[in-house]
């Protein structure tokens, strides 16, 4: 029979919904989890697409049991039942991360040095398996990582400019508003790229962590047949027939967008170059203005209404048919570019609440 296992993609909340349609499209069907939380269940060849392909995921997690422990006897004994080395590597170390609420046991060094008993010492340089341990008014639920390293650390992202939007967050603006890769589409105040990148690796076909290595490839129930299938058609793109364009006003943004473009692959796809909002050219028929523009707040550039307010002039005189999905802490300053705008989704970024706001493509009427 196929192994089946009971898991858990790990979003910033606020995405939620969209990591759901993401599963979706993958074939499974997720269940409503807590706050960041997506449940499904999934067999092997499944737990692998959904690494390989979940955009705004930053964790797949495999729950390995749940019970209740009141003292750390208990927990050990309870630890000392279940299968380690299902999970571990040979080679490997276990490497706990442990949160408790409102549960007797709450020091955490001291769990974790407790479970290291049952399952062998910490790591002294030894490659390691991450486990989530989760203590929840004494309930104690211990779950595999089945990624190893986070989902959301691309590893074409090494040049980060200042207030990045995290690859995540770039990924469910994009999803949120239906985009596909088939329409153009233009970042005017790209950073470090990440909107435009993430852009391009949808409209190229790719998956969002590149040839990057999973926790799964060393398990002992690896499965390399179900993974070469499942990998196929990362190694075969489509050819993407749009343009991303992406600009900024500052040339060491640019050189880090131009360079982290050629780490992920798809420097061909884009149009990177050094620019203001006025540059912003004259483009017929309809695409999608996606971006993350300076906040003011974060990045000391003071009064913001009048960048605004000239963004807005420009995308209607020039790129009239064109959608606009945004990133602003600020809704009364945002709607200096279009009053139309419409809130998408929310989240917690760099220490502040903010919404992605939208209004669809067509003619518009002066805001």
């Amino acid at each position: 029979m196929p192994i089946r296992h009971e898991a858990a993609a790990i979003c910033t909340p606020g995405l939620e919904s969209l990591c759901e349609s993401e599963l979706r499209n993958l074939g499974m069907k997720p269940k409503k989890g807590s706050s960041g939380v997506v449940q499904f269940r999934c067999n092997n060849r499944q737990l692998y697409a959904a690494n390989l392909w979940l955009r705004t995921a930053s964790r797949i997690l495999i729950r390995v049991a749940s019970f209740r422990a009141t003292d750390f006897a208990h927990l050990q004994q309870r630890a000392d039942e279940l299968d380690w080395k299902r999970w571990i590597p040979r080679d490997h170390r276990a490497e706990f991360r442990i949160t408790s609420h409102k549960s007797a046991l709450y020091h955490t060094d001291a769990i974790a040095q407790r479970l290291h008993q049952v399952v062998g010492p910490p790591s002294l340089g030894e490659p390691v398996q991450p486990f989530v341990i989760r203590l929840d008014r004494d309930v104690v639920t211990v779950s595999v990582d089945s990624g190893g390293t986070p989902l959301n650390h691309r590893a074409w992202r090494t040049e980060i400019g200042i207030a990045p939007i995290r690859p995540t967050m770039a990924a469910g603006m994009l999803l949120g508003t239906g985009w596909t890769g088939d329409t153009p589409l233009l970042d005017p105040f790209c950073g470090s790229g990440t909107i435009a990148i993430e852009a391009a690796l949808i409209a190229s076909g790719l998956p969002p962590g590149g040839d990057r290595m999973f926790a799964f490839q060393q398990w002992p129930e690896f499965e390399p047949g179900a993974w070469a299938s499942v990998n196929a058609s990362a190694r075969n793109p489509q050819p993407a027939s749009i343009t991303i364009e992406a600009s900024d006003r500052d040339a060491n943004a640019i050189e880090a967008t131009e360079n982290n473009a050629k780490r992920a692959g798809v420097s061909e796809i884009m149009s990177i170059g050094r620019a203001v909002v006025s540059d912003i050219s004259v483009r017929q028929g309809t695409g999608l203005v996606c971006t993350n523009p300076p906040y003011g707040k974060r990045v000391g550039d003071g009064d913001l209404t009048s960048l605004y307010q000239r963004f807005g002039s420009v995308l209607r005189d020039r790129r009239p048919e064109w959608a606009l999905t945004m990133v602003t802490p600020d809704r009364r300053l945002a709607i200096n570019t279009d009053r139309r705008l419409k809130p998408l989704a929310g989240f917690g970024h760099g220490g502040m609440k903010v919404t992605v706001l939208t209004r669809p493509g067509g003619i518009p009427t002066p805001s």
